[in-house]
């Protein structure tokens, strides 16, 4: 049975792959990426309760999100939060990154990781901290490594 933390992980996973695949080319500022980020974790939610309440996997009663019927309630999908991120989502989100930024354990890896994920290319990286694009691109693989298995659905 999944939970809460398993839906923000995949969803930080998720966000992680899109942007080393391009996938989000308007992460300008962190107005895009708290969107991005919230938009991935709704849809992640959804799918998760979705899965769930299907008859295959004989859930019991109506979940928070579908009625019995597998159709939405009417207390459920008009309850999904707007873009903007609740207090306890941002806490939570907070919480997670701030762990995740601590396994890094260098403080040059937690700099280049934070800016990444405030829309900074690579170049851009280089550039405010003064080497090559290519040091960035080895932290950024360290990175991966060492949060690809805090990542795994």
């Amino acid at each position: 049975m999944a939970d809460e933390e398993d839906v923000a992980l995949s969803a930080f996973d998720s966000f992680c792959q899109g942007v080393q695949h391009g996938r989000f080319p308007h992460l300008d500022d962190r107005h895009n990426l708290w969107s991005i980020l919230i938009t991935l974790t709704q849809q992640k939610a959804f799918d998760l309760a979705k899965y769930q309440s299907r008859q295959k996997r004989k859930g019991v009663g109506e979940s928070a999100l579908f009625g019995p019927d597998g159709s939405d309630s009417v207390d459920g999908m008009a309850n999904v939060p707007s873009p903007q991120p609740s207090p306890d989502f941002a806490a939570q989100v907070a919480e997670e990154c701030k762990r995740l930024l601590e396994l890094l354990g260098d403080d040059n890896l937690r700099t280049v990781a934070v800016m990444k994920m405030e829309g900074y290319t690579v170049p851009e990286i280089a550039y405010r901290l003064g080497c090559v694009t290519r040091t960035v691109e080895r932290r950024l693989e360290a990175i991966r490594a060492i949060w690809a298995p805090e990542t795994k659905p």
